[in-house]
């Protein structure tokens, strides 16, 4: 605010200003964030912030004050999950409400106010009419800085004041359902995913999660189980935990195929590979990978889901069917040949899942879960995990992978919990 005065003071040009500190700014800080959005986007929303304001201020006459600040903050927030670069956007749609309203310190600071506001409360939303309740809160946030700021200067509270809180609250209000409607269309644009519309892909009524419970409930319910294992660590290292959940009900949609051939979906304990060579039984496992992203393909997933699919299990081992090639032929090299094509977790959710799917299905080999046991289980497949490499290119730290082992412990343990035995009622029949 010191800042914002001294500028005011001497009635220097905020917008170049802005534009140079972001310009500064994205080399050396936005480009080390994990999954910054491309400098071109940031420039693409740039221009239209510039055109919009533009246009409401010169074209159509409107006050300064509906410049949508509030809208592109909570529009940045939501398509790229973070709410750092989106205070940097808001810097620079306020400097240009400074440029625009000719130095009026309040036009700037409130704008900025809102904005800052809006995009902590639009952050990992998962309500549509949250937004909007947002983007009330924000104007109506707007509207009591630029009046502080304006009884600083010895205004009395007057029309002019009941016209500025209309204006900033409906600005809001409106900018957050303007968002709301165009969010596809930005998504699409930046092959991004938001909250909203991850709600919409954890239905269980759509097309692609129905097939997986009724073709292959086996699949089904270890998804669950991983998508419940993996939203737990991701909170707990600050990861998109919706992002987390419904990325681990779509890793293993492949399997719809040919679900019998799957340990999770034997029908009275029948093995469908018994008789067939390992050579065919891996090109079945491996293939549920590819088969999985070209059904989410058809389905039009977003590229995030799909990623989930494709680094589910990284560039490991199919062991069971390895060792039984290597039994079979010992002097033969199999390794490469029965490993998955990867890549290997190229995020922090990615990983999340990659390990919960793994730890998931040890986890019903286990004859006595005790917590000793799983945490030794646990604690073993990730410390294999990160000296084969699995884990190289996701920028999970040792301090995360403690806090993601020390979660998927606790959640097991609440699942194999030990149950009274209740004495039987020996009356119930009489």
């Amino acid at each position: 605010m010191l800042f914002g005065y001294i500028l005011y003071l001497y009635r220097l040009d905020y917008l170049p200003l802005a534009v140079s500190l972001l310009l500064i700014l994205y080399p050396t800080f936005i480009k080390k964030i994990e999954d910054a959005p491309a400098f071109l986007d940031l420039c693409f929303l740039a221009a239209l912030a510039i055109s919009l304001s533009f246009f409401l201020v010169y074209f159509l006459g409107l006050s300064v004050y509906t410049i949508p600040a509030i809208g592109f903050a909570m529009l940045i927030t939501l398509l790229f999950d973070q709410i750092n670069i989106s205070l940097l956007f808001s810097f620079f749609v306020a400097s240009l409400g400074l440029t625009l309203a000719k130095g009026d310190l309040a036009v700037g600071v409130s704008l900025f106010a809102g904005a800052l506001l809006v995009s902590r409360l639009s952050w990992r939303l998962r309500h549509r009419f949250d937004l909007i309740k947002a983007g009330f809160l924000a104007g109506l946030f707007q509207f009591l800085i630029a009046l502080m700021i304006n009884k600083g200067k010895g205004f009395f509270f007057s029309f002019f004041d009941l016209h500025l809180l209309y204006i900033c609250v409906i600005t809001g209000t409106v900018s957050a359902v303007l968002v709301i409607g165009l969010l596809p269309i930005f998504e699409f644009l930046f092959k991004v995913i938001t909250n909203l519309s991850l709600l919409e892909l954890s239905d269980f009524n759509r097309p692609l999660l129905r097939r997986l419970i009724l073709e292959a409930p086996g699949t089904y319910q270890h998804s669950l189980l991983v998508a419940n294992l993996s939203e737990s660590a991701a909170e707990a290292i600050g990861a998109n935990s919706l992002l987390v959940r419904v990325g681990a009900y779509y890793h293993d949609i492949g399997k719809v195929f040919k679900p019998n051939y799957f340990v999770e979906n034997f029908v009275g304990h029948r093995d469908a590979h018994r008789g067939l060579k390992p050579s065919l039984s891996k090109l079945i496992i491996l293939n549920h990978v590819r088969e999985g992203v070209e059904l989410a393909k058809q389905h039009a997933l977003n590229p995030k889901i799909i990623d989930f699919i494709r680094e589910h299990h990284g560039r490991t081992l199919v062991y069971f069917f390895y060792h039984k090639a290597k039994a079979l032929e010992p002097n033969e090299e199999h390794e490469e040949e029965y490993r998955y094509p990867g890549p290997k977790p190229q995020s922090k959710e990615n990983a999340i899942v990659f390990l919960a799917d793994t730890i998931e299905a040890l986890s019903r080999t286990l004859e006595e879960p005790t917590p000793a046991r799983i945490g030794e289980m646990v604690r073993e497949v990730v410390k294999k995990r990160f000296l084969e490499g699995e884990l190289d290119e996701c920028n999970l730290t040792f301090k995360e992978l403690e806090k993601i082992t020390q979660s998927f412990i606790r959640m097991l343990n609440a699942i194999f919990h030990t149950r009274i035995n209740y004495p039987r009622d020996e009356d119930r029949n009489k």
